[in-house]
């Protein structure tokens, strides 16, 4: 029986991103994406970008209309909820319908449940902007309320089926959800047994929040003065094992674009699946930035941190690669323990593109990875150079899974799927979304480099045979060539195969 306190448990445990789901499931989205977006072959409508007031139906109740936005009839669980503010959200009610009951499980303030100021509080919900830029984003007028992303993470389970509803015509909103194998034994939600599990809330929130895994095995270290072309190597006990944190120092004093130069790269068991730049292998970008998140974190002082888990059968090494043109003094250590491989074991993969410049003054669907084989895809990091103030983030999620010739994830904007809203925030670091400082502040202005991750944790996309991820890429008016950089975090059984192969 799958509860509210085992999915909780589930957020704090990073070993189960890197093993096959043991109750299998389907990862979905809904969204109020442009319904004109039906046939990727056809450019006159694939790019529509009316991507809010969309919704399955509405019903008559006895509470009055109500928008349906997510329907799911399966054993399954929400996992990720979010919208952009608007000051006319602030009188809608957000219900939760589970099991076919028609009183709600949740009836609450939609914008106060998002915000974490009714039962869920941060970090399961919350604000995700730092608020600094309200007085300066374009086009509002003095005391206008700030344009924020408000993001919800609480998991709300159902047994049979789950129905979430609106009191009023939705805005922008996303709902990521859990269709678990028919069968599965789930405990549905209720505000009792939300109550009953705040204890387990309260423990997994201060993890989530804190200083990231506690590894008690020594850490195995080289310290070397890298010149141009050589490489850092760093072996992990002989396993069966996994590496729990990787840890890198470099001089804080670090130009501008050289951590793009420096390469993190790792093999277990002769296999490569990881080779990505330190700049978003860490999700700080192209400068020494503080960020973090519940993966990774990068301090002032130069220090990088990776919490993901590795596991390996017999033999790990991750190097340092400086393919640069500057001698780079660095400091690589790991921390490995046991890991008991089986047929549910995973090996991590990080890959890497860039593509510079982007062309043309049409939107195009940039593929971030595809991926074949068996895996989860965990999360991401992508880099834009912009060289113009002018927005650049309309694009759309786009994931297929198992050959899908149709995305059943497709999003409202880039800004919206790493959790934000209205364009990004200045910086902001939280378990699941995260940003380094940008290089131009408020909204009026999006030149410079702007980095921002995205963690998926029980959002995480399980894929049978295979997995393609586009991030639709176009700008307004008076396009220019810009650059985008993309890291993606996944887990597959070996062999599996993709189209980043950085050298």
């Amino acid at each position: 029986m799958i509860s509210l306190s085992d999915l909780l448990r589930e957020m704090t445990d990073r070993d189960a991103l890197a093993r096959w789901p043991q109750a299998e499931y389907a990862c979905r989205q809904a969204s109020s994406y442009d319904r004109a977006q039906t046939d990727p072959t056809d450019r006159k409508t694939w790019f529509a970008n009316k991507d809010h007031s969309e919704f399955i139906r509405i019903e008559t109740t006895p509470r009055g209309k109500e928008w349906v936005v997510m329907e799911d009839r399966s054993p399954g669980c929400v996992t990720r909820i979010w919208t952009a503010y608007e000051p006319k959200l602030d009188g809608q009610i957000i219900r939760f319908y589970l099991d076919d009951n028609p009183e709600p499980a949740i009836e609450e303030s939609f914008v106060a449940l998002l915000r974490g100021d009714r039962f869920a509080k941060e970090p399961f919900a919350f604000v995700s902007s730092d608020e600094k830029d309200a007085p300066q984003m374009e086009g509002l007028p003095p005391g206008h309320p700030p344009q924020v992303g408000l993001d919800f993470f609480l998991p709300v389970p159902y047994a049979r089926s789950c129905k979430i509803t609106f009191s009023g015509e939705p805005l922008f909103y996303h709902v990521n959800y859990r269709s678990y194998a028919p069968g599965t034994a789930v405990e549905s939600f209720s505000m009792e047994r939300c109550r009953a599990a705040g204890n387990t809330a309260a423990q997994v929130a201060k993890v989530l929040l804190g200083s990231g895994n506690v590894v008690a095995a020594p850490p195995v270290r080289q310290v070397a003065r890298l010149e141009p072309g050589q490489a850092l190597s760093v072996d992990a006990p002989r396993g069966p094992g996994a590496i729990r944190s990787l840890t890198l120092r470099l001089p804080a004093t670090l130009a501008k674009d050289d951590l793009r130069a420096l390469v993190i790269k790792a093999t277990f068991d002769g296999e490569d699946p990881v080779s990505c730049p330190v700049s978003e292998f860490f999700g700080g970008g192209i400068r020494v930035s503080p960020v973090r998140n519940w993966v990774s974190a990068v301090a002032s002082n130069g220090d990088f941190t990776s919490w993901w888990v590795m596991p390996y059968r017999g033999a790990a090494r991750v190097r340092l690669v400086n393919t640069g043109t500057k001698v780079v003094d660095a400091d690589l250590a790991l921390t490995a323990g046991p890991w008991t491989w089986d047929e549910r074991s995973l090996l991590f993969h990080a890959t890497w593109r860039m593509s510079a410049p982007i062309e043309g003054q049409v939107p195009q669907d940039w593929n971030y990875v595809t991926i074949t084989g068996r895996g989860v895809y965990a999360g991401d990091t992508l880099s834009v150079l912009n060289p113009q103030p002018f927005w650049y983030g309309e694009g759309d999620e786009r994931v297929y899974i198992d050959g899908e010739t149709f995305p059943s994830h497709l999003g409202t904007g880039t800004e919206d799927y790493y959790g934000f809203a209205w364009g990004m925030a200045h910086e902001f670091s939280s378990p699941f979304v995260s940003m380094p400082l940008r290089e131009t502040r408020g909204k009026k202005d999006w030149s410079g480099h702007t980095t921002t991750t995205r963690v998926r944790v029980l959002d995480a996309i399980p894929f049978r045979t295979s997995l393609r991820f586009d991030m639709e890429a176009w700008h307004w008016p008076d396009w220019k060539p810009m650059e985008y950089a993309a890291a993606t975090f996944w887990y597959a059984r070996p062999g599996a195969t993709h189209n980043r192969d950085l050298r």
